[in-house]
Formats: structure tokens, sequence, C-alpha cells
């Protein structure tokens, strides 16, 4: 992992010494709009969840057409199908007794699925890969012609990391199917090094530099209805290296982790549903400071025209300021509604999230907006 290089002379020192402190030094002041656990990493990685996964904690991501976690499931649309979601978010974040409010808004997810054939069907779609967002303002002094003369250095980033996949699906029979997918994953970052001297006699220094990423991944996923009303989902994704250029050149490469997942779903009635999920990710092959996560959801949805929903989650996140993974924990609830005989539905969704890790704790709530078209 080589986060600390993206920006050059000063600025590289002035980043990792803002890394550094982040586990306990209260002269800095964090003003990012992104999770504070992906300044010290790569990025913060997002969940490849639609709003009516993510409103029962991510359970049902395995089963869900809508989600881009597995391909399997989208046999199941039976009809072109687009989604999209929107998400906004305020953090209160606790470093060392000073709590700092911060607000973002995302659209994280958009797809569209389609039968190609009785058993056969496509879809094409983004969602975020990687978030690399955030304002990081740290206070410092040095001895300048034997003067002490203090500074405030300003480090900050804005872009992320897309994860644009084609997926296609098959059903065997009537109850297996499977489904393979192709990822591209692109974006950029404009960073930015600010230096202010306290005394006004001195020159600000400024420093910009846009970074462009790349990388690609497979993945495939079964789902299998093994008795009425049960049916069993596992899925397994491989990414390769995530490749940051700077004009041209390659100025850092990041292995990117193996995941692999399953899920079971219960559904005693047609208005009754509830599932369980579970998913590995190495992301410790992304070098120091990161960890392998185990992650888990459970959750339920009643209702079928006006679906109530409700789930938690819990586990790791694979980047924090510690020697040990970050752990998370969150409650989220939500509810759809179909509109024009069922060819619109909007979801709803709320979700309340809490994450710990050596002396930085965030917690989050999430509002989330999703609007399904069936032409």
């Amino acid at each position: 992992m080589k986060t600390a290089r993206r920006v050059r002379g000063w600025a590289g020192s002035a980043l990792l010494g803002a890394t550094l402190l982040l586990p306990g030094s209260p002269a800095t002041r964090l003003a990012a709009q992104d999770s504070q656990y992906g300044i010290r990493s790569i990025g913060t990685p997002g969940r490849w969840e639609s709003v009516q996964s993510r409103s029962t904690g991510g359970a049902f991501g395995p089963f869900d057409p809508l989600s881009p976690l597995t391909e399997a499931a989208i046999v199941n649309l039976g009809r072109l199908t687009a989604t999209a979601m929107g998400a906004l978010y305020s953090r209160d974040v606790e470093l060392e007794g000073t709590t700092t409010a911060l607000r973002d808004t995302r659209f994280p997810l958009m797809s569209v699925a389609t039968p190609v054939g009785r058993r056969v069907a496509i879809a094409l779609g983004f969602t975020t890969y990687l978030d690399k967002s955030w304002d990081v303002v740290v206070r410092d002094s040095i001895m300048v012609r034997n003067e002490l003369e203090r500074y405030t250095d300003e480090i900050s980033s804005d872009g992320g990391v897309a994860d644009v996949r084609f997926a296609i699906a098959s059903r065997i029979g009537r109850r297996v199917a499977f489904g393979g997918a192709v990822h591209l994953l692109a974006g950029s970052t404009r960073e930015t090094a600010v230096r202010r001297w306290d005394d006004s006699t001195f020159r600000t220094v400024l420093q910009l530099g846009t970074v462009s990423y790349n990388g690609y991944g497979v993945s495939g996923s079964v789902l299998m209805a093994i008795a009425p009303g049960l049916s069993i989902a596992g899925w397994a994704r491989a990414d390769n290296e995530l490749r940051g250029k700077m004009s041209g050149v390659t100025t850092e490469t990041t292995n990117l982790p193996r995941m692999a997942g399953g899920g079971v779903l219960l559904a005693p009635s047609s208005t009754v549903r509830f599932a369980a999920s579970a998913a590995w990710r190495t992301w410790s092959r992304a070098g120091a400071g990161a960890f392998n996560t185990v992650s888990w959801s459970a959750g339920g949805e009643i209702g079928r025209s006006m679906p109530l929903r409700l789930g938690v989650r819990g586990g790791q996140m694979p980047f924090g300021p510690g020697l040990t993974a970050p752990t998370e924990f969150g409650v989220a609830g939500g509810i759809g509604r179909a509109f024009a005989q069922g060819r619109a539905v909007i979801d709803l969704g709320v979700e309340r999230l809490q994450r710990e890790g050596d002396g930085l704790t965030e917690r989050v709530w999430s509002v989330l907006v999703g609007l399904t078209v069936r032409p």
C-alpha cells in the first residue's frame, strides 16, 4: 500500500505525519466527507447493495437481483429493470475527546438488467469500489533560521474508484442458477497539499495533482432452491492490482483482495422472508496497515405492496489507525412502495453504524433512497 507517495516532496511527509497523528493527536482537525478509516489507506470500500438489501443490514444481498453482489440472482427479474440509488451520510467522528460533525452525499449505484431469453439474463452498471475523499488539517512547527515558526498543513483528496460490472446469468432447470461477471475498476482523485505559515511574510506553498486509477476483476456466483421456501447462495470474486498514475507515470500499485461469501434465504410465505449472509475478504493483501475481514448480516422483510424491512450487520473494517482491525456494528430499516401497477418502485432506508478502533470512533446515520423502473 503506497498512499503516502501520491503527493511528492514535503506534501508526502505532511500526509504521512497526519496519518500517524490520527490515533492520538488532538491538534489534528479532521474535515473529511468519507470515513476517517480510509485516510490511512487506499480508501473506504463501498457496499455492493441496493437500498432494499441495505435496509436489511445487507442480509438479502446474495439474493437481490438489484444488488451488484451476485450475478445469478438477475435471472429472477423477468423483465427489463433499471435501478439507481442516492445516499446522504451524517457522521460524528470522535478522536481523543474531540467530536467533529461531517456530511456527505453520494450516488453509489446504478444498474440495468434484462432477460435475453427464457434462461439467460444480463446486467450492466456501476457501484462504488472505493471512496477516497477526505481532508486533514495538521498544526505543527519547525525551526527556521533559529526561530520557531508555526504552520498549518492541509492535505486533501477528492474522488474515488468505481466498479463497472458486466454480468451474465443462466438458469439450469428450476432450482439452480449461476452467473459470472467482469469488473472494470476506474476513477481518479484530485489531491491537494497546502502549507500556510502563521508568519505572513512567509509564502504559502501549494501542490496539486490528479491521480487516475485502473484495475479489473472477475466474479462468479450460484443460487440454489433446495426446498420450497428455502434457498442458498454462494459467490466469489478476485480483483488484480489497483494502479495509480500521475501524469502518465505509475506512482502506486496495490494488491486487491480475494473475496467469498454466501447466504441463506427462508420464505415461509409470499409476504414474509428472512435471510442471513456472511463474507470474507483478504484485504491484508493491500499491504501494511490492512487487515482481512469477516462480515455478517441478518434481516427480514414483511409485506408485499409496501414491505417493511429490518436488519443488523457487523464485522471488521479493513483499514484503521492501529494494529488491529476496527470493528463495525449497524442496524437498519426501511420500506418500499410500488406505483403505476408495479412499473416504478421507491425504496427508503435508514442505517445507523458505529465503528471503533484504537481511539477513533465513528457514528454514522445514512439515509438511502432508491428508484427502480420496469418499463
